[in-house]
């Protein structure tokens, strides 16, 4: 867990002003934050349409050609995590799951209900079912609108603090002094409140002392500052304005400060993994926080509730570190509306591959050659593919009528394959749930969602697989395997209507689950140009058979004639034949003649199948030959 994200909940006291008045909305509030203009007009509509048509375009419509609703859910809660580091509450999945309606119903948070509102309220307002781009780039500015709104509600309730007009310019160090209690009450998740101003400045002083980072995040702040009082002119006496885009732009880039605490973190859990990548031992976990000033301390039925914990290897827990990384304990409730927690890096590869395939789905072999060249921090590029990575992406596509659904459960499980450090592994929906701890602790009664040191030091001393000082594992005969688990179970982001299922998916139950050979996408094996050889005699056999079929029904037609034959002992002549003799011996053969000739074009065609072209031609032969056996034993 990072230190700074810990509240200092004795900050709220019941008098006074306080942040956590500015956090509530209702619902008129809400609808008006759709009818500004500014919403469809401007620079920031502009940054919105750029930042969402790429991912836009690469989502499953619903049949009117609009995204339904858990796809819009998913594209904001993908761009605010990219562009701001936000977590909007209402569009976080439900372990990594979209399908289930947020609740919004008494007993939801605060403000989970807003976006699931303003997406009904929309679509209500444009008559049809789901959004299309331009109203979902709507529904984006909608929200960060409000985001801003509880911002300078935040920014008058720390000028109500400090006893200063909103409608007045102030010196420099006064406004430096408001905005450093509202980046306080920000850190704090809007937990501070105060009524007098020595009162403010006494909570502030004990904030920076407890504050482990506080001279790196303050001096974050001072950068801030001076670039926005240097865009006004007057940077000597800053006004309510000013200082509002002071705060506005605090929120939008906090997460740049957060991006180098969670890089230590994910540097950190990386030292301490196994041999499996993008993970560590639950007893690891434990032990640097009992000798080092890392507070790795959550229970094991809380990481397992949040999906951090990975519970496949039967010879001990591990910590899965993308999900660890991501989860609430390390997000700063910094809003009512959002939290700023560690950003997806998964995303960007994500929105690499939507980029170039432009389609939401493609052929295995067209995501493995975009994989592989694409790097991440921890994952070199150009790389060949281990044929095992191959095999599951043709096995994901197998599952799916032959292509890859790049908005489903088992391609993100492939991602978390080939980017085990980058993105998170898929739980099945249901299974987790983005808790906060004390959500959780309020869910299921428990006291505290951290493990006591006994607790802690009890898992390090049970575990034989432990890792020592050096970096190896404790006990004798330990062979942790390497492999990350594998589940089978699909879900797709948005479900293909039935007409729109291709025959293969309709009979998902005749396919077989044979991994596919890596060959199959260029992989290291040879079995590629032996199929083509197979091929290619197979055609030469079947065309071999039909021409046989062909003589063998021209012969069967001259010597076989049920209209007019002659014999003369035991020799067979044919007399001079007449026009009415030849129409009627070929009305004899005509039939087997135009089946052949039928079922011969097409499978020049490949509309027919060469194995089932070559049975055909086979049996016919067969039959034929049968024929003129029973006649020879009949006239013996």
């Amino acid at each position: 867990m990072m230190n700074y994200m810990k509240p200092f909940c004795f900050f709220a006291v019941a008098s006074g002003y306080s942040f956590m008045d500015s956090i509530e909305f209702s619902e008129t509030e809400a609808s008006e934050s759709l009818s500004k203009k500014s919403l469809t007009t401007g620079e920031k509509w502009m940054e919105l349409h750029k930042a969402l048509s790429t991912t836009y375009e690469a989502l499953p419509k619903n049949k009117n050609g609009f995204l339904e609703h858990q796809a819009v859910r998913y594209v904001l809660h993908r761009l605010f995590v990219q562009r701001y580091g936000w977590y909007i509450k209402g569009l976080e999945p439900n372990g990594e799951d979209w399908h289930h309606k947020p609740n919004t119903g008494e007993g939801a948070k605060i403000q989970d209900w807003v976006p699931s509102f303003l997406q009904n309220l929309l679509e209500d307002q444009a008559h049809h079912d789901g959004l299309d781009l331009t109203e979902l780039v709507t529904l984006a500015a909608a929200l960060e609108e409000l985001v801003s709104h509880e911002a300078e509600s935040r920014l008058k309730t720390a000028y109500q603090i400090h006893g200063a007009d909103i409608s007045e310019s102030m010196d420099r160090q006064m406004a430096e002094d408001v905005v450093r209690t509202w980046y306080v009450g920000f850190l704090l998740a809007g937990n501070f409140s105060a009524s007098s101003l020595d009162e403010v400045h006494s909570k502030k002083a004990v904030f920076a002392r407890k504050y482990s980072d506080w001279n790196h995040a303050e001096e974050w702040l001072s950068t801030v500052e001076k670039d926005e009082y240097a865009k006004v002119d007057t940077p000597s006496s800053p006004t309510f304005t000013s200082n509002l885009k002071t705060v506005s732009r605090i929120g939008e880039e906090f997460f740049r400060f957060n991006d180098k605490e969670c890089r230590d973190l994910k540097t950190t859990l990386k030292g301490m993994e196994g041999k499996k990548a993008g993970r560590v031992r639950l007893s690891t976990f434990y032990s640097k926080s009992l000798y080092s000033h890392w507070r790795f301390t959550e229970k094991a039925d809380y990481l397992r509730k949040l999906g951090a914990l990975d519970e496949s290897d039967p010879k001990g827990q591990q910590v899965i570190v993308t999900n660890y990384m991501m989860a609430r304990p390390n997000c700063l409730e910094a809003s009512g509306l959002y939290a700023v927690c560690c950003r997806n890096e998964c995303e960007e590869i994500m929105g690499h591959l939507e980029g170039e395939i432009k389609s939401s789905t493609a052929e295995p072999k067209r995501v493995a050659e975009l994989v592989s060249r694409l790097p991440s921090e921890t994952v070199n590029a150009p790389r060949e593919l281990s044929p095992a990575l191959l095999a599951r992406l043709e096995q994901v596509a197998a599952s799916n009528g032959g292509q890859v659904p790049l908005h489903g459960r088992l391609f993100a499980q492939w991602m978390h394959h080939a980017y085990p450090r980058e993105c998170p592994y898929p739980h099945e929906s249901g299974t987790v749930s983005p808790q906060t701890p004390d959500e959780w602790m309020k869910a299921t009664g428990a006291s505290d969602s951290s493990a006591s040191r006994e607790e802690m030091r009890q898992q390090v001393e049970s575990d034989v697989c432990a890792i020592d000082e050096n970096g190896k594992p404790k006990g004798k005969g330990c062979d942790e395997a390497e492999d990350l688990p594998w589940s089978e179970a699909e879900e797709l982001l948005v479900q293909p209507s039935q007409e729109d299922m291709p025959d293969e998916v309709e009979e998902a139950d005749e396919v077989q689950e044979e991994i596919p050979k890596p060959c199959a996408l260029g992989g290291p094996c040879d079995e590629e140009e032996a199929a083509s050889k197979g091929a290619r005699w197979s055609a030469m056999f079947a065309g071999l058979l039909s021409l046989c079929m062909a003589v063998a029904l021209v012969t069967d037609y001259w010597y076989t004639s049920v209209c007019n034959r002659k014999s003369k002992g035991d020799v067979f002549y044919v007399d001079a034949i007449s026009s009415r003799d030849l129409a009627c011996r070929f009305s004899h053969c005509r039939n087997c003649l135009a089946v052949w000739g039928l079922a011969s074009l097409a499978w020049v065609m490949d509309l027919l199948d060469t194995s089932i072209f070559a049975c055909s031609m086979l049996g016919g032969l067969c039959v034929l030959c049968a024929k003129r056996v029973g006649e020879k034993f009949g006239t013996n």
